[in-house]
């Protein structure tokens, strides 16, 4: 890993961790916030393949001289990046001392220690489905030619054959708060994201972490043929017409939830309820509400208004767990319904897939 000493300033530069995204990028977002002295620290929702960017240390005090820390070189590179569109943020690495027993020339035991992880604030960035991600794969190449004012100014970098920018050792990582295996259950299916690509209503547009599943829809089976509008979403799955008429009820039940309140149903309930579609390869589904934490206290209220229920039997009077129902009413009172719906049991919540 190669370093940098900034002989005027007080820190070294380790390059390693991530970035994401610049102005000069087709895929840099102009919404990024960037406030000059605003801390924007690594959190697990972000990621999870992500561009290392930078690592910095303070040097020992003896060799210090005035300048920056690391902490505040972190952060103001992370401003740079963020006025580009980038979204950045820091991640602290405390130091780890390892110790172990050893014998000395003599044959004699003694206690020794080394520094297994040296304290470093790492300046990460970028948020990425994979590490092939097309936007991923043009942001490393832009960020390892970004020269950026706090490294570079009053001639500090010098440039190398080995090292021609200050950030040419940028590399993709995943989110380092996050285990592997946070990871693949983040990753997301092709096939979905080709399934819902421009649905409305798509829980992949949902901004929130969480959405509680309140209906479930199936196709009756999986054929070799297909005239339905999956027809093209792989070439190793054909789908029938019972799984698009799944796709169509879940889309039409959202809606309808939306617009609650003109139908009369649920009683008490807000009245626009925020229904999402998700279509996943035998079946679809309708999802409610936008929660950032799994226990947020709207989770309990939508299960409650959606779930089944003790109920009398209409018949017998004996009282029954019995799901709930959405009934859209005929013209006339005469009229068979227009619609009507079955909804889950027991409504489940689920981390929110996001769009790529």
């Amino acid at each position: 890993m190669r370093t940098l000493q900034l002989f005027k300033k007080s820190l070294i530069i380790t390059f390693a961790i991530a970035v994401c995204m610049t102005a000069v990028l087709p895929e840099a977002d102009a919404r990024i916030e960037a406030v000059k002295g605003k801390k924007y620290k690594l959190t697990k929702r972000h990621g999870p393949w992500m561009i290392m960017v930078a690592s910095l240390r303070d040097i020992p005090e003896s060799r210090r001289s005035k300048g920056l820390s690391a902490q505040e070189a972190a952060d103001e590179l992370v401003y740079e990046l963020r006025k580009r569109g980038i979204p950045a943020y820091t991640f602290s690495q405390e130091s780890v001392i390892q110790r172990f027993n050893t014998l000395d020339r003599l044959g004699r035991e003694e206690r020794r220690s080394y520094a297994a992880q040296r304290a470093m604030i790492s300046v990460i960035a970028g948020n990425y489905s994979d590490s092939e991600d097309n936007v991923a794969q043009k942001t490393l190449k832009y960020v390892k030619n970004f020269h950026p004012q706090v490294l570079t100014e009053n001639g500090v970098y010098k440039k190398t054959p080995g090292q021609p920018g200050p950030l040419s050792g940028a590399f993709l990582t995943i989110n380092p708060l996050l285990s592997p295996q946070e990871v693949a259950q983040r990753k997301q299916d092709p096939l979905i994201a080709k399934l819902n690509s421009g649905i409305e209503y798509s829980l992949l547009k949902n901004k929130g972490k969480y959405s509680l599943v309140i209906a479930s829809f199936y196709g009756n089976s999986v054929t070799k043929t297909a005239t339905s509008r999956f027809q093209n979403a792989s070439s190793n799955l054909k789908v029938s017409n019972s799984l698009d008429q799944a796709a169509e009820n879940a889309w039409t039940l959202a809606k309808a939830l939306r617009n609650a309140k003109s139908y009369g149903f649920p009683a008490g309930s807000p009245r626009n309820i925020d229904a999402y579609v998700l279509h996943e390869k035998y079946r679809s589904i309708v999802a409610v509400g936008s929660f950032d934490t799994a226990d947020d206290p709207r989770i309990t209220a939508y299960a409650k208004l959606f779930g089944a229920k003790l109920k009398p039997h209409p018949e017998s009077g004996v009282e029954t767990m019995t799901a709930e129902y959405f009934v859209i009413p005929g013209k006339t009172p005469q009229s068979p319904p227009a619609a009507s719906w079955v909804f889950d049991p027991k409504p489940t919540l689920m981390q929110n897939p996001k769009a790529r």
